[in-house]
């Protein structure tokens, strides 16, 4: 039952959209907790080196269409990922990333989302590790999450996951010619707040 209406409210938004859907943007910010994967030499006989997941940042722009119970939500957004190792050695990317995420409203404020994330790594850092090669500078993942709106703010927390992994190659590790490689695709949890800047209601 629950799934039929479900269905049900889905339509009848996608009908009522052009006379009384509501369009707003605005800006976002906050934190991500991630970490990549373990480094792990392709010599088998040398240990990998545990990573340690860092507090690194975002920040960008978002749309919002409103569908009645639903909405559509169009991010972009710079982004900053970090790991430590075991060995006081890291890695930090920065991408470019579009999540395209779609809202069911709960209760009042209250909703939950999903949908894929599209990330293009634009740049890589590392201190006591030299980088090879990137296998992939554009993934895809999924995101999913919850958010609290309140007038013009909004605060949302959200989870995401890549759905394939994205290896770093390793080329030499505290000036040792070490080969191996490291996950840059890993999960990462992110706060983040927002605020509107205009809205728009085709019905005024």
């Amino acid at each position: 039952m629950f799934t039929r209406n479900l269905y049900l409210s889905l339509f009848l938004s996608l009908l009522i959209t052009p006379l009384f859907a509501q369009f707003e943007f605005g800006v976002k910010g906050g934190v991500n907790y991630d970490s990549f994967g373990d480094l792990k030499p392709t010599d088998v006989s040398l240990a990998s080196l545990e990573a340690d997941a860092k507090t690194a940042f975002h920040v960008g722009v978002y749309s919002k269409i409103d569908l009645l119970l639903f909405y559509l939500r169009p991010e972009l957004q710079f982004s900053q990922s970090r790991s430590d190792f075991s060995d006081n050695s890291s890695i930090a990317l920065n991408k470019i990333e579009a999540p395209v995420l779609l809202g069911y409203k709960i209760l009042g404020p209250l909703s939950v989302f999903a949908g894929p994330s599209f990330q293009y790594i634009l740049s890589e850092k590392a201190t006591a590790i030299d980088l090879g090669e990137v296998s992939e500078n554009f993934t895809v993942g999924l995101q999913l999450g919850t958010r609290l709106q309140l007038g013009r703010f909004g605060l949302g927390i959200r989870f995401e996951r890549g759905f394939t992994d994205n290896e770093i190659d390793i080329i030499g590790n505290n000036g040792a010619d070490i080969r191996g490689k490291v996950d840059a695709r890993a999960k990462q949890w992110m706060l983040s707040a927002s605020y509107e800047l205009k809205a728009k209601s085709n019905a005024n």
